[in-house]
C-alpha cells in the first residue's frame, strides 16, 4: 500500500474513530440519563399521585359523615402544600372537585383528559396533569390530579448530567488519543523504517562502503527511491573505479614520458659534449654528430606530437570533421601510397579479401592514422627481414569488421588488453624505445572510440598479431 493512500485512510479514521467513540458514549450516556429519570419519577412526587388515587377511590367508597371528613382533610393535606386540584367524575358528569381553579388552561387540560380514555399524563403551558380509572361500588370513575410543571433540575446540574458530561470528555479525549496511536503505527512506522535504511546506507556510503545494497520489497514511493539509491552506488562504484584507473594511467603516463624521452635527451647530450669536447675532430665525424642530434631532435618532437594529439583526443578537443567514406576505395587508396615505401622497409601489405561496397561515417584523416598506425606498429616490432600484413573486411549485420593481420613475432596472451594502453609496450624492460614510444595504438584506439566502434587485438594463427577493428556501417546518401 502506498503512503498516499495510508495518509488518504489515516485522514479518514482520525475523523470517524472519534465520532463513532463519542456516539457510543452519547448512547451510553443518555440511556444512564434515562434511567435516572425513570428512577426519580418513582420518587415523593409521584406517590402523592398513587396516594391521591388511593384517597378518592376510599373516598367513593366511605360510609358515613365522620369518615368522608377525614379523607377530605386528608386529601386537601396533600393537594394544598403542591397547589394541586382534584376532580373525580363518571362518565357523565363531575362529582367532587378539590381546589380547582376554572382558567384556560384547566380547561384545555380536562379536555385533553377525556381524550385520554381515563388514563395518561399530560402537561400544556406550566400546568401537568395525571388521570386514572378506579372502580368504586361497581362502577368506573376517572381521577384527574392537575398541578404545577416543576423543573426536576431547578436550574442545577444533576449528578447524572454531572457524570455524563465527564463520560463525554474522557471519551472524546480517549478516542483522540487512542487514534493517534494507532494511526502513528499505522503510517509513521511505514515512513521511518525506509528512511532508517536508507539513513543506514547513506552513512556506509559516506564510510566509503560502496558495495552497499538496499533491499526493499514494499510498493510504495520509496521503492523507486532504493532502487536510485542502489543505481547510485553503482555508479559511485563505478566512478571509483574509474578515478583509480585514470590516476595509474596518469602515473605510467608520466613515468612513460619520463623514460621515452630520457634516452633520445641523453643522446642529444652525449654528442653534443663530444662535439664541445672535439672528439669529434673531422668535418665528416662532425657532421654524423650533427646528424644524430638533428635525429634524435626530431624524434623528441614526434613523441611531442603524439602526447599532444592523445591529449586532445583524450578531451575531446581534437578537430573531428566526419563524411560518408567507401571502406574499400579508402583502403586501396591508402595502400597504394604506402606499400612501395613499406616494401623496402621489408614490409609487405596484403589486400587478401574484401566486402561488398560498404560505408561508413568518419574522419577520413583520422582513418588514415588509424591504419597507418597499425601498419607503423607491424614494421617497427618485425623481427626478421620481412614480414607480411594481410587486410580483410567483412560485414555483419550493422557493423563491418576491419582485419590487419601479421606474421610477426606477436605478444604475450596476457599483453593482448594492454596493447591500447597509454606507453605500453610488450617489452616489460623498455630498453628500446626506438622501437615506439607506446602510444600509436592508443591514439588508434581513441579514433575507433570516436567513430562509433571498437578495437580489440588476438593472436594470429600465423603467430604474429590480429588487430580486428568494428564500425558502424551506414548509407551511401547519409
Amino acid at each position: 500500500m502506498t503512503i498516499k493512500r495510508r495518509l488518504f485512510i489515516s485522514n479518514i479514521l482520525m475523523i470517524v474513530i472519534p465520532v463513532c467513540i463519542s456516539l457510543i458514549i452519547a448512547y451510553v450516556g443518555i440511556s444512564l440519563q434515562f434511567m435516572v429519570s425513570k428512577h426519580d419519577k418513582q420518587g415523593p412526587f409521584y406517590n402523592g399521585y398513587d396516594d391521591l388515587v388511593q384517597l378518592s377511590a376510599k373516598l367513593l367508597e366511605g360510609k358515613g359523615e365522620p369518615k368522608q371528613e377525614e379523607i377530605r382533610q386528608q386529601i386537601q393535606a396533600i393537594l394544598k402544600p403542591a397547589d394541586m386540584s382534584l376532580v373525580i367524575y363518571d362518565s357523565e358528569k363531575n362529582l367532587i372537585r378539590f381546589n380547582l381553579h376554572e382558567t384556560p388552561e384547566t380547561e384545555k387540560l380536562l379536555q385533553i383528559v377525556s381524550a385520554m380514555d381515563g388514563q395518561g399524563f399530560a402537561s400544556l403551558a406550566n400546568k401537568e396533569v395525571y388521570t386514572e380509572q378506579i372502580q368504586a361500588e361497581g362502577r368506573a370513575y376517572t381521577v384527574s390530579i392537575i398541578g404545577t410543571a416543576t423543573d426536576d433540575t431547578d436550574g442545577q446540574v444533576t449528578p447524572a448530567m454531572a457524570t455524563f458530561l465527564i463520560l463525554v470528555t474522557l471519551g472524546i479525549i480517549s478516542a483522540v488519543f487512542v487514534t493517534n496511536q494507532f494511526l502513528t503505527r499505522f503510517v509513521f512506522k511505514r515512513i521511518k523504517q525506509p528512511l532508517d535504511t536508507l539513513v543506514d546506507g547513506v552513512h556506509q556510503i559516506r564510510d566509503g562502503n560502496l558495495d552497499v545494497r538496499i533491499e526493499y520489497g514494499n510498493k510504495d514511493e520509496f521503492a523507486s527511491v532504493c532502487e536510485d539509491f542502489n543505481d547510485m552506488a553503482i555508479r559511485l562504484k563505478e566512478s571509483q573505479r574509474l578515478i583509480q584507473r585514470q590516476e595509474e594511467s596518469r602515473k605510467e603516463l608520466l613515468a612513460g614520458i619520463s623514460h621515452d624521452l630520457r634516452s633520445p635527451l641523453t643522446s642529444v647530450r652525449a654528442y653534443s659534449e663530444g662535439l664541445l669536447d672535439g672528439v669529434a675532430s673531422t668535418p665528416e665525424s662532425q657532421k654524423k654528430y650533427i646528424t644524430m642530434i638533428k635525429n634524435k631532435a626530431e624524434d623528441i618532437d614526434r613523441m611531442v606530437g603524439k602526447i599532444f594529439l592523445f591529449s586532445k583526443m583524450d578531451l575531446g578537443d581534437y578537430p573531428y570533421e566526419p563524411e560518408v567514406l567507401e571502406v574499400n576505395q579508402e583502403l586501396f587508396s591508402l595502400i597504394k601510397v604506402t606499400a612501395e615505401e613499406y616494401r623496402e622497409k621489408g614490409l609487405d601489405v596484403v589486400i587478401a579479401a574484401l566486402a561488398a561496397e560498404v560505408y561508413i561515417y568518419a574522419d577520413p584523416a583520422q582513418f588514415s592514422s588509424m591504419v597507418f598506425n597499425i601498419l607503423e606498429n607491424s614494421w617497427k616490432y618485425k623481427d626478421k627481414e620481412r614480414v607480411q600484413v594481410t587486410i580483410r573486411t567483412k560485414v555483419m549485420g550493422t557493423h563491418m569488421l576491419i582485419c590487419l593481420e601479421d606474421n610477426g613475432p606477436g605478444v604475450p596472451e596476457e599483453a593482448l588488453d594492454k596493447l591500447f594502453d597509454v606507453f605500453y609496450r610488450s617489452d616489460p624492460s623498455r630498453n628500446n624505445p626506438t622501437k615506439g614510444s607506446g602510444l600509436g595504438l592508443a591514439i588508434t584506439a581513441k579514433a575507433v572510440s570516436r567513430m562509433g566502434g571498437s578495437i580489440h587485438a588476438e593472436l594470429s594463427p600465423a603467430g604474429g598479431l590480429r588487430i580486428i577493428i568494428k564500425l558502424p556501417v551506414t548509407n551511401k546518401g547519409a
